[in-house]
């Protein structure tokens, strides 16, 4: 299972009492955190984020939208977080965003045609 630095960072606090504040920049961190410390874990956002970082690194989908999932999913949470720009990243912002555009529809084919 492979674990491709992210283009951006999620700096993310989790946890109502006593958040934490956590770097995350890449699918294995981003699924760890889903899994081991997420307190919310009853909404649709939570789900898709731990099923796209599932698939990220299986190499189905981009770790990039992997990303966009856990974003997503904080902000269903209503969990504080920033993005930065990741200073360790070597990818090309056009090619992600071609790579990210090609594999969102290729996942809307395919789940049109599975319906």
């Amino acid at each position: 299972m492979k674990a491709a630095e992210w283009s951006k960072v999620v700096w993310l606090e989790i946890g109502d009492a006593n958040p934490v504040r956590l770097r995350i920049s890449n699918s294995r961190q981003a699924a760890e955190c889903l899994l081991e410390r997420w307190p919310r874990k009853n909404n649709k956002a939570y789900k898709h984020a731990v099923m796209g970082c599932s698939r990220a690194l299986k190499g189905l989908i981009s770790d990039e939208i992997a990303r966009i999932f856990l974003v997503e999913a904080a902000k269903q949470a209503g969990y504080k977080f920033t993005v930065t720009k990741n200073e360790n990243s070597i990818s090309k912002l056009e090619a992600e965003i071609a790579e990210i555009t090609a594999q969102l529809i290729s996942a809307e084919r395919a789940q049109l045609a599975a319906h």
